[in-house]
């Protein structure tokens, strides 16, 4: 199987591991046989080209893989949606799409991954093997700009793609194995159950469906207006993410009776360590005092933040679903947007994370209906929610957040156990 840079007139050497990675989760046979190959500058003896990708800024330190199926499709992966990006980002993007549109780009960059199939490979089969061929006979002609981004087993392909005259043609993720296959999956089951029930606009599911062993899903374009949310620190109003909850019905059952709840027992029973102990045994301690109260359960989002929302003028746009559940306790969004914005956005240590998601339960809740004697056992419920992914995501093998990691967590699960 020749999926990765070995064997191609370039030595692999030349390309990051990064780029090696995704070529293997997008190119790599499901039978193992060498059918694609993916090689640097040109096609091996006996192939012919059938995907051609400019590498950003170049092999060694490839962050992007333009494609150069036409100029228009070209500059548009690079330069669509620069509304949600931020300002510094969004003036180089700009400045990068005018170059591939002019055809200067390709020129000054030089290095491009040339997808190739056998020369007598016919036509009518090139679907089997070669994704953006798939996606093609069922959405019509598209082109892919696709993100490459640091090894990791729990993340996902995401591709862009465009028609040849640079109209977005819909978003497409891949799940190529176990942990992002479920993950593609659940966006899939979230999108078409929620869609029709928020305040909000959701992309419209394009296709769901199975591929060389992957699990693909493509949502419709967003529009090429949208801007993104402009600050951080005021949230969406709440009743936007309690219409969520109650999308696909809210349940009130006591916490040890909840799925939520049994759940995150058997996850965090089902791992080993130090951290999914101390989980373990600030759950023990929970349900020993908290095992009765009767709280309200539905849906939530899942990675409620300002980068999955943006805005076309008054239209608020919701996407990126994958983490979405039917059944925790109502609340739970609201607090995931002030944890992710101290954690994820600022780079704050997790103690402020863990500050910010208690703040949030005192003075935010209430926009929920959370009576005032249930916040403090919702903030804990959410922290546990949050340590048992961490643990999952590192022991499927992509290690620690930089921000959420043994060493941090075993404080609070400590003052956890002391609650009372």
């Amino acid at each position: 199987m020749l999926t990765t840079l070995d064997g191609g007139p370039h030595p692999a050497a030349e390309s990051s591991e990064a780029l090696r990675t995704l070529i293997t989760q997008l190119w790599r046979p499901a039978d193992g046989t060498a059918t694609v190959r993916a090689t640097l500058d040109r096609a091996p003896a006996g192939h012919r080209v059938v995907e051609r990708y400019a590498v950003v800024p170049d092999p060694a330190r490839a962050r992007f893989l333009v494609p150069l199926t036409s100029r228009a499709s070209a500059a548009a992966s690079v330069g669509r949606y620069n509304g949600l990006r931020p300002p510094r980002t969004r003036a180089a993007r700009a400045l990068l799409g005018l170059g591939f549109r002019s055809g200067l780009a390709p020129l000054l960059m030089r290095r491009t991954l040339v997808i190739s199939v056998p020369e007598d490979l016919p036509d009518a089969s090139i679907g089997d093997h070669l994704l953006t061929a798939h996606l093609s006979g069922i959405l019509g002609g598209v082109a892919a700009g696709i993100s490459v981004r640091e090894p990791d087993p729990n993340l996902k392909p995401i591709l862009q793609l465009f028609r040849p005259d640079g109209q977005p043609a819909g978003f497409a993720k891949i799940g190529w194995n176990e942990a992002t296959r479920r993950l593609v999956t659940r966006e899939a089951r979230a999108t078409t159950a929620v869609r029709q029930a928020v305040p909000a606009r959701l992309p419209e599911l394009l296709h769901h469906g199975s591929w060389q062993g992957r699990e693909v899903v493509v949502t419709a374009p967003l529009p090429p207006g949208i801007r993104r949310h402009a600050d951080p620190d005021r949230p969406l109003d709440p009743r936007i993410p309690l219409s969520i909850a109650e999308s696909t019905g809210i349940r009130t059952l006591s916490l040890a009776e909840s799925d939520h709840w049994r759940r995150l027992a058997t996850e965090a029973g089902g791992m080993t360590g130090e951290a999914p102990a101390a989980i373990l045994a600030a759950m023990r301690r929970i349900e020993a005092s908290h095992g009765r109260t009767r709280l309200r359960f539905g849906r939530w989002h899942g990675d409620w933040t300002p980068w999955n929302l943006g805005w076309d003028g008054q239209d608020l746009w919701i996407w990126d679903w994958e983490h979405s559940t039917a059944e925790v306790p109502v609340g739970f969004d609201l607090l995931h947007w002030r944890f992710q914005v101290a954690v994820a956005m600022r780079d704050l240590p997790l103690s402020d994370g863990v500050e910010a998601v208690r703040a949030a339960a005192r003075t935010e809740l209430d926009g929920v209906g959370v009576p005032s004697g249930e916040r403090g056992l919702l903030a804990a419920l959410y922290l546990l929610e949050m340590f048992v992914r961490t643990c999952r995501l590192e022991q499927g093998g992509g290690g620690w957040h930089s921000r959420i990691f043994p060493d941090v967590m075993l404080p609070v699960l400590r003052e956890m156990e002391a609650m009372g």
